[in-house]
């Protein structure tokens, strides 16, 4: 049973031993060796322990809970979104690979790795696990599991492929997040990284970014109820001011026009960007890197960089060296 083995590969967050084994294909809880209990129900498992330490990590986890148990449904614009951040990656090389998704949300694009690996984590910090379960439960070689990807109680140099989408960039210290997620990586395990990025030169783009900092200094600390609905005047002023006049100018030859930002929005319906307007108006804490600043990040933990692109925000794919990890 491929959620077993899966579960094989955790330790218990408090003393460090494994779990028993669990035959129930649907558990109410697990239980290591030393009899500390975790609760297995409602489609995830539960390593959460206590309410995080400190307070920027408790609001992250608040927002990005109810975020994707607000905006929970499965899209069918959601695949032309993965053909973008799985673009670098041969799917065919992952058959009977192991994969965790760190940060993985409502299981948006866990949903696309999991047919081509043998067995996948699906992780979150925050409550979006319940809604990933939900949509991720027809997949019988997915565990859902909720545990901070700082603190993985995963044994070093187990998985095969790590992924870790749009998340590093919300942490404190996205570089020691990002060192927590290498030590997992098998020898010649592969990870995926997008994190934002900012322009380097003056522009639109950086002119548009810039007043969206200044905004945000209001709005992440809005109520998510109120801020849901402050979110839709914003997303329809950008559709329609740039995402839909990008088209047109792209359309019609206009070159100033057709360079306008958010263009990977055109073609794609307003519920897309009104998701991201709240994502960006939301999450507490936002880091933005030029390709200067990740590189070495990559270079120190001995990794080799197989592509890197750079689409409003770094696209990453590396991998180890074939040789033990550190």
């Amino acid at each position: 049973m491929v959620r077993r083995r899966l579960l094989e590969l955790f330790a218990c967050p408090r003393c460090g031993d494994g779990f028993a084994p669990v035959d129930d294909p649907q558990p109410s809880s697990v239980l290591c060796a030393r009899g500390h209990r975790f609760p297995f129900d409602r489609g995830y498992l539960d390593l959460s322990g206590a309410t995080p330490s400190d307070g920027t990590t408790a609001r992250t986890f608040e927002s990005f809970g109810y975020e994707w148990n607000t905006f929970d449904d499965v899209r069918d614009e959601d695949s032309e979104f993965a053909e973008v951040y799985f673009r670098d990656l041969d799917m065919t090389s992952l058959q009977g690979k192991i994969g965790l998704d760190a940060g993985c949300g409502k299981g948006r694009y866990t949903r696309f790795l999991a047919p081509h690996l043998q067995g996948l984590v699906a992780l979150d910090g925050s409550s979006a696990v319940e809604a990933a379960a939900r949509n991720l439960k027809s997949f019988d070689n997915v565990l859902v599991v909720r545990a901070d990807l700082r603190t993985v109680p995963v044994a070093p140099g187990s998985i095969d492929l790590v992924t870790c989408l749009g998340v590093l960039h919300h942490l404190d210290d996205p570089r020691a997040g990002f060192g927590s997620l290498v030590r997992l990586l098998a020898p010649s395990g592969r990870i995926l990284v997008y994190l934002y990025s900012r322009p380097a030169q003056f522009g639109a783009r950086r002119l548009a970014l810039s007043a969206a900092g200044v905004f945000r200094a209001a709005t992440v600390r809005t109520p998510h109820r109120l801020l849901r609905l402050v979110s839709a005047p914003v997303a329809a002023l950008l559709y329609l001011g740039v995402v839909r006049l990008g088209a047109f100018g792209q359309r019609v030859g206009i070159g100033p026009l057709a360079r306008l930002p958010m263009a990977g929005y055109r073609g794609k319906p307003f519920r897309s960007l009104l998701l991201d307007t709240f994502d960006r108006l939301s999450a507490p804490v936002e880091h933005r890197y030029l390709w200067e600043e990740l590189a070495p990040w990559f270079e120190e933990e001995g990794l080799v960089v197989d592509a890197a692109r750079d689409e409003a925000g770094w696209f990453v794919l590396a991998h180890r060296g074939p040789k033990d990890p550190a």
